[in-house]
């Protein structure tokens, strides 16, 4: 049932993003009068996105098409996230407290085994190896940037060029392995969790 849940919130702030984009100018309170059983999570998507995504200004006033309900859901969700990561004390496992995630409850949105996510929040997995699909769900299930995502779990944050995550062996470590080594040594990962997961690596080849 949560699997579930997160996957509509998941359609649900991806539709928000494609209409922002669109230049629809989607609106929150539309949004909390349509989902209202999501609204915590929609209206905290939406305040990271145009705090770091949107590169809108943190001044509620300045946001377009709010309400003056959802001004004020915004301004108490960016106190949340107002004060910023250090670069010492960023990892993926401070980004999931602060949405209250357990590893457990993380990896359930992922659509990955608990032992995956532990590899990952102590970076014993290859970063470059990771495929952008997971980062992006990352980023959508963290509320976060891409670019606090990547910086998380040891990447630089942006690619200086498109690549092919396996060929970047310069971030590789000897105490690291890379992703596809991960999932098919897992004892945890289902058999339609890791052809899943295979299937997006081998599109990534293509």
């Amino acid at each position: 049932m949560e699997k579930v849940r997160e996957e509509e919130i998941m359609r649900i702030t991806a539709q928000f993003v494609a209409e922002q984009e669109a230049g629809q100018r989607p609106r929150l309170e539309d949004y909390a009068r349509r989902y209202p059983q999501y609204v915590d999570e929609i209206t905290d998507f939406v305040t990271y996105y145009y705090a770091m995504e949107a590169g809108l200004p943190t001044d509620t006033a300045s946001v377009p098409s709010l309400s003056a309900g959802s001004r004020a859901a915004l301004e108490l969700a960016w106190e949340r996230i107002d004060t910023p990561f250090a670069s010492s004390t960023l990892t993926l496992a401070t980004l999931a407290r602060r949405k209250h995630y357990s590893l457990a409850r993380l990896a359930s949105i992922l659509n990955l085994s608990v032992d995956l996510v532990e590899q990952l929040a102590r970076r014993q997995l290859d970063p470059a190896t990771l495929p952008g699909e997971l980062l992006q769900r990352l980023a959508r299930a963290l509320s976060q940037s891409l670019g606090v995502v990547r910086q998380a779990l040891g990447l630089p944050e942006m690619p200086s060029t498109p690549f092919l995550a396996e060929e970047r062996a310069a971030y590789h470590t000897q105490h690291q392995i890379s992703f596809r080594e991960a999932i098919l040594a897992s004892s945890q990962l289902s058999d339609a969790q890791r052809n899943y997961w295979q299937d997006v690596l081998e599109r990534k080849r293509q």
